[in-house]
């Protein structure tokens, strides 16, 4: 298996905050030499905004230096290239997303139909209103015009000689959908993945549908084909936040490992109890938090090692302000992005080296001017409050180690 490590464009270009984080670079001409050098196989960048750059030219710059990509789509909100406001847009060719507007009247139509007299409240449940059909139906259509133009857009690097396009990462749904809205959406956006060949990883985060670790788990277990046939991009800080707790709950581990094996791509960032991204993952008081993600992320490396899985990918994630803390009265942020994301990438190699050793292929990043390995992180012992196993997608399980 090889490592590939792709940086994300948040919070390193003018486009996506980079000003707020205080980023060296300002565009994609500036930022993609530079990742090169140092030594990143790719980018993540959002379908929208390559849109407003330009496909082409985003293509074109990456084959150039030896790239690859993993685009992200959303299924609502301005970032959907049917709307309108951010990266320009609407885009010709793209469905407008469901509106707020249209989201309350749907969620208003399912309380009436729910609070109606003499209404069974699981009879009821099983059927969706005509707004709630609506809605899914535009949530699938704007998925998949994304995931279908990006395929075309940038070419599949394991079927065309010039394609960068590694996967798609897609935010999917809301997390005030209904259970039967989701599988309304689930089962046929995984069937036409499958059909079409498109490879497609829906992310594990907040504002979403797969929000939470308890729905999450819930919904796969209750949904087997689901389980089998879903491919997860997995952002843990996300589920540490909303359970608010921290990396020893044998809880929250426990609804960690039964998603190990669907996850295909990862997202590392380190969250905390109270948010989705500690100050600083080197500080010292923030180390713990770094070494259980970290666990984390080495289940997914061995769960896809047991699959067979001949690359693995990844970014690290930590954003620029608001998402990011900034010292009050003065919006400086607590740490400079750039060096913390290089350093998770770093501790990510060196970690892939210890556990994988010489007969995987390793990334091949290098220390940048700013921000080299330090600080060390240490490996934490295998977990005794947990199963220290997980189950993979058809029901067997496969040891942590």
């Amino acid at each position: 298996m090889k490592l590939e490590q792709f940086r994300t464009m948040w919070g390193n270009i003018d486009l996506s905050d980079g000003p707020l984080a205080n980023a060296p670079y300002h565009d994609i001409e500036e930022l993609i030499p530079e990742l090169a050098k140092l030594g990143y196989n790719g980018i993540e960048m959002p379908f929208k905004q390559a849109l407003h750059i330009g496909a082409e030219r985003v293509r074109a710059l990456l084959n150039e230096h030896n790239m690859k990509m993993t685009c992200m789509i959303f299924t609502d909100n301005v970032v959907v290239p049917g709307a309108g406001i951010l990266w320009g847009g609407p885009y010709p060719g793209f469905t407008a997303p469901t509106s707020g507007e249209e989201m309350a009247e749907c969620l208003k139509e399912r309380f009436e139909k729910l609070t109606a007299e003499h209404v069974e409240y699981e009879e009821a449940e099983k059927t969706l209103t005509p707004l709630q059909e609506k809605v899914v139906e535009t949530h699938l259509k704007v998925f998949k015009e994304q995931v279908e133009q990006a395929y075309k857009l940038f070419g599949d690097r394991d079927k065309d000689p010039t394609g960068v396009l590694t996967m798609v990462v897609s935010h999917s749904l809301k997390d005030n959908f209904s259970e039967q809205m989701a599988l309304k959406f689930f089962r046929p956006a995984l069937a036409w993945e499958a059909e079409q060949g498109f490879v497609v990883g829906h992310e594990t985060h907040r504002k979403r549908f797969l929000h939470s670790p308890w729905v999450t788990r819930d919904f796969l277990l209750k949904y087997p084909d689901i389980r089998k046939s879903i491919k997860l991009t997995a952002d843990l800080s996300h589920w540490i936040n909303v359970a608010e707790t921290d990396c020893t709950d044998p809880v929250l581990n426990q609804a960690i490992e039964f998603i190990v094996p669907n996850v295909y791509h990862t997202h590392c960032r380190v969250g905390y109890d109270h948010g989705p991204q500690v100050s600083d993952p080197r500080a010292p008081e923030w180390i713990p938090y770094t070494e259980g993600h970290e666990r984390w992320w080495d289940w997914i490396w061995r769960s896809q090692l047991e699959r067979g899985f001949t690359r693995t990918t990844m970014i690290s994630e930590h954003g620029p302000p608001s998402y990011q803390q900034t010292i009050p009265h003065s919006k400086v942020p607590t740490a400079h992005i750039w060096d913390v994301n290089h350093w998770i990438h770093l501790r990510r190699q060196k970690r892939f080296s210890d556990l994988c050793g010489e007969a995987h292929e390793n990334s091949k990043l290098v220390a940048s001017e700013t921000q080299g390995y330090q600080p060390e992180t240490k490996i934490l012992d295998k977990p005794d409050n947990i199963t220290a196993a997980f189950a993979s997608s058809d029901g067997k399980r496969q040891r942590i180690g």
